[in-house]
């Protein structure tokens, strides 16, 4: 069975995700923000998993500090959109020398996927959903067979589909797209095109605050009201 927790940390409060299977305990690791000691804590001593990859949503510090330790310390490898690659080797570009000190990777450090792949995790299909606009790579990860649950009034279980949408889509909002390679007509279609039309009960879980849903953002986000 596929479990989520999450742990916001960093300045800006960025959601890092643990994506495990309850019966392996094999654990997808989502931007490890920052504070590599506590996520390694947690990993080791609260869910007491064992990560087998780090993923990333897009390439800005605020969810790629603490990577390369974490993933030192597992022996495990960062993945990333390749068009964010840029970014993983520019602390100007990657806003790290914006806000703290300058946070690099060189290309040894990390893989990469691209729109459309499909990546084989913890006995389940994860499809890279490409959404550019935040960053040129900004990504979203979607799992068809995510969560189990029993709907109110029915006796049968149901399974809701999972998004990991970085900082592409918030509930009742979306990423900021003032940085460096930002476009919000790109965001703008990446959201309507590629995340709108997915199952209205995909769980979207976010690179920043609340947890929300597709048909939640179909009614309410302003992209999806033709307002941005």
């Amino acid at each position: 069975m596929l479990r989520i927790s999450k742990y916001a940390t960093g300045m800006l409060e960025t959601n890092v995700y643990f994506c495990f299977d309850t019966d392996t305990r094999e654990c997808v690791i989502i931007d490890p923000a920052d504070n590599a000691d506590h996520i390694i804590n947690i990993i080791d001593n609260e869910l007491e998993v064992q990560p087998v990859v780090i993923l990333l949503t897009h390439a800005h510090f605020d969810h790629m500090t603490a990577a390369g330790e974490v993933a030192k310390h597992y022996g495990i490898r960062i993945y990333v959109n390749a068009l964010d690659s840029e970014f993983m080797a520019d602390a100007n570009r990657n806003l790290s020398n914006r806000f703290t000190f300058p946070v690099t990777y060189s290309r040894d450090d990390y893989d990469t996927f691209n729109d459309g792949d499909t990546l084989e995790l913890i006995d389940r299909e994860w499809k890279v959903l490409g959404t550019p606009g935040h960053t040129p790579g900004s990504t979203c990860f979607y799992i068809e067979d995510g969560l189990k649950y029993i709907p109110n009034g029915a006796s049968e279980e149901h399974v809701c589909p999972v998004l990991f949408s970085g900082d592409t889509l918030f509930r009742g909002s979306h990423g900021r797209t003032d940085f460096p390679g930002g476009s919000q007509r790109a965001i703008s279609e990446s959201i309507r095109e590629k995340l709108l039309v997915l199952p209205e009960e995909t769980s979207v879980f976010s690179g920043h605050g609340p947890q929300t849903s597709i048909g939640i953002e179909k009614r309410y986000n302003p992209v999806a009201r033709g307002i941005l």
